[in-house]
């Protein structure tokens, strides 16, 4: 995920969010409320349904509907991941769930 995704959906959650201001701080409340939607929104923006199908090669973690996750490669081109991912529920890119190495 890129920074500027980031950015972009934390300028939309503004827009709809209206925190409360006391005495001319906001309220922690209101800040505690945006940073947990912030990190939910970033934990399951990385998944994808089934149906989606991967648009590039490399590792993906798969979830089982029974709850356990492998991982697996994908190449593009080659058609097995349509019926390997008949027995999951989400797919998400390895390097998607990895910290993020821009700041080191």
């Amino acid at each position: 995920m890129k920074i500027e995704d980031i950015e972009k959906k934390s300028l939309e959650y503004a827009k709809t969010a209206t925190p409360s201001c006391v005495f001319g701080d906001f309220d922690k409340y209101a800040i505690a409320d945006a940073f947990e939607h912030g990190a939910n929104w970033r934990i399951n923006s990385v998944w994808h349904t089934t149906a989606d199908m991967p648009t590039k090669s490399g590792y993906l973690a798969v979830l089982c509907y029974n709850g356990i996750m492998e991982t697996c490669h994908h190449t593009i081109g080659i058609g097995f991941l349509e019926k390997t991912l008949q027995g999951y529920s989400k797919w998400a890119y390895v390097e998607d769930l990895l910290p993020n190495k821009q700041e080191e």
